[in-house]
């Protein structure tokens, strides 16, 4: 898994760049609460995305996968079974 860490416009890019180089089968964008930069990054690579960071209900689950996720990651257990 490469982890994408969407701090500011030039890490999004610097992170393409390797994913290019790196080809993983899997991406984890970091917060996921980025709507729009998880349905880019999925876009552009094709690569299944992981979304993880400041899930804190489960709208922001539901959320997150209407917007191109397959899984997310939460350290809240009370959301772990939807």
């Amino acid at each position: 898994i490469q982890r994408l860490f969407a701090l500011d416009s030039h890490a999004l890019d610097h992170n393409l760049q390797i994913w290019k180089r790196v080809n993983p089968d899997y991406i984890e964008i970091l917060p996921a609460i980025l709507p729009g930069i998880i349905k880019e990054v999925q876009e552009e690579t094709g690569i299944p995305i992981i979304a993880g960071g400041l899930i804190r209900t489960e709208q922001d689950v539901k959320e997150t996968i209407k917007n191109g996720a397959v899984a997310v990651t939460t350290s809240s257990n009370l959301l772990w079974e939807l």
